[in-house]
């Protein structure tokens, strides 16, 4: 019985999403996130994938915590397994400046990774993905810099912050923006779409944020 109820419901969404006239182009979310605020802090993405699978629009995704640059590689690289290809978005919820994630000790040079790091491990397994970037600043480079990773990994687009953002109002605008994702397909015009969609329904968050989305020529 529990089944059939959930079937139902399912079943209902479909029809509700079909009667609002949504194309929906479900893209699973693969998220690897590093520790905010210390040990004792419970601040965490989790809580908005788990909203997004049990909406209407069942966006199915997969957690991992990262601690350490080994960690956060062995991770990506599980991303570009086969087995995951329906995760096409990747979320990288850490810690960021420009150009570098940092998923570990801070004070570590050793556990930093940059960008050209990040180009290293993914470059030429990313076709029909996207990469949103989640911490601050981490894109807060040249078009030039972010078109050649574009290149080099295959991926279609990348996203983030070009300015310092409140962890709480990123991490809303994000859910707003992973939403909006289901919505178009996963091609340079579609994301254009959502790009134009974000700035017309979130312009005020979109300038404070510098959010910045960037598809490959």
């Amino acid at each position: 019985m529990l089944v059939d109820r959930r079937a139902h419901r399912r079943r209902l969404s479909a029809r509700a999403l079909r009667s609002a006239r949504v194309d929906v182009y479900r893209k699973g979310i693969f998220c690897l996130e590093s520790e905010w605020f210390g040990l004792r802090s419970t601040v965490s993405v989790r809580p908005a994938l788990e909203f997004l699978a049990t909406s209407d629009y069942h966006i199915h995704h997969i957690h991992r915590d990262v601690a350490t640059r080994a960690e956060l590689e062995h991770y990506l690289r599980k991303w570009l397994q086969e087995r995951h290809t329906a995760y096409r978005i990747l979320w990288l919820s850490m810690h960021s400046r420009k150009g570098l994630l940092l998923p570990g000790d801070m004070r570590r040079p050793d556990e930093t990774i940059s960008i050209d790091r990040l180009e290293e491990v993914l470059t030429g397994h990313c076709r029909d993905k996207f990469i949103h970037f989640g911490g601050c600043r981490t894109i807060a480079l040249p078009r030039a810099r972010l078109q050649r990773f574009l290149r080099r990994t295959g991926a279609v687009g990348i996203s983030g912050f070009r300015e310092e953002v409140d962890w709480t109002e990123s991490t809303l605008f994000e859910l707003a923006l992973l939403l909006e994702m289901q919505k178009h397909p996963l091609t340079p015009k579609g994301l254009r779409g959502v790009l134009r969609a974000m700035r017309r329904a979130r312009p005020v968050e979109c300038k404070a944020s510098g959010f910045a989305m960037h598809v490959r020529d």
